[in-house]
C-alpha cells in the first residue's frame, strides 16, 4: 500500500480596514504540488474570498505530511473490509482562527467506502491547523490510495448497471436529502450474493456543507437495496443521488 502523489489548494485573502474602506485583498503563498521529487506551482487554482483571512500554506502543507501516517491506518482498516479498496479524495476544510477545523467534508471521493471516509475526516478535523491572520481560511488537498499489489481490482460498472435498484428506494433516500440542494456522489463495491448483487461497502460526498449530517442516512438508506449481481467477482461503481 502507497499514498499516491499529494496535493494541496489554500484559498485564502487578507481582509483590512482603514478609514472605513476595504483595501484590496492581498494574494497568500502561491500553490504548490508537493510529491517526494518535486514541487509544482498551481497558481492559477488560486480562489479568493474577501471574507478569508491568510493562512500559512507551507505549514498547512507540513500539518497534511504529519497526518499521513493516521489517515493511511484508516485506509488499512478499511482494506481490512474491503481486500480491493482503493481510489481518490479530495477534502474541504473551513479553518478558523484558533487554528481549529470548524468543518470539513469530502468534496470527491472514488474510494467507495464510508466507515474509512469518516475515519479520515475525523482525523483531519480534530487535529491542529495553523492559525489564520485576519479571518478564517479554507484548505483542500487532494491524495489517493492504492490496493496490494497482488490483489484483483473489482470489474468497473457503469451507472446504469444499478439505476433501477437505486430507483426503487427515491422515495427513503429523498427524505435523507431533505433541506439538502445539489448532488450527492456515491462510489460503492458490490459483491456477489447467488443470482443478486448486495453492497459491500459505500462511500458519499455532499454537495455542500449542508450535506453532511445526512451521508449516514444516505448510506443506510442504500444498504438494503437489491442489485444485479456482479457474476463471480465484485463490482465497483459510481451514481448520483
Amino acid at each position: 500500500m502507497r499514498a499516491r502523489a499529494w496535493t494541496m489548494l489554500v484559498a485564502a485573502a487578507l481582509v483590512c480596514a482603514c478609514g472605513g474602506a476595504q483595501q484590496e485583498a492581498q494574494s497568500p503563498e502561491t500553490d504548490t504540488e508537493t510529491t517526494a521529487q518535486r514541487v509544482r506551482p498551481q497558481g492559477s487554482g488560486m480562489q479568493m474570498s474577501t471574507e478569508l483571512g491568510s493562512i500559512d500554506s507551507r505549514a498547512v502543507e507540513q500539518t497534511f505530511w504529519r497526518l499521513q501516517n493516521k489517515l493511511q491506518s484508516c485506509y488499512r482498516k478499511g482494506l481490512q473490509r474491503v481486500e480491493y479498496l482503493e481510489g481518490d479524495v479530495k477534502v474541504f476544510l473551513r479553518v478558523g482562527q484558533d487554528g481549529t477545523a470548524r468543518y470539513g467534508y469530502m468534496e470527491e471521493s472514488s474510494l467507495g467506502d464510508r466507515e474509512s471516509e469518516k475515519c479520515m475526516m475525523d482525523v483531519l478535523t480534530s487535529s491542529a491547523w495553523p492559525k489564520p491572520q485576519g479571518g478564517e481560511a479554507e484548505v483542500r488537498n487532494s491524495f489517493g490510495f492504492d490496493p496490494p499489489s497482488d490483489v484483483r481490482a473489482p470489474v468497473s460498472w457503469s451507472s446504469d448497471r444499478v439505476a433501477d435498484a437505486i430507483g426503487k428506494h427515491a422515495d427513503s433516500l429523498g427524505k435523507c436529502k431533505e433541506g439538502v440542494s445539489g448532488r450527492f456522489r456515491a462510489t460503492a463495491y458490490i459483491e456477489p450474493d447467488g443470482k443478486q448483487g448486495k453492497f459491500q461497502a459505500i462511500g458519499i460526498t455532499p454537495p455542500s456543507k449542508e450535506g453532511i449530517d445526512k451521508l449516514d442516512c444516505l448510506a443506510d438508506a442504500l444498504k438494503s437495496a437489491p442489485l444485479p449481481s456482479p457474476g463471480s467477482y465484485a463490482a465497483k461503481v459510481s451514481f448520483d443521488l
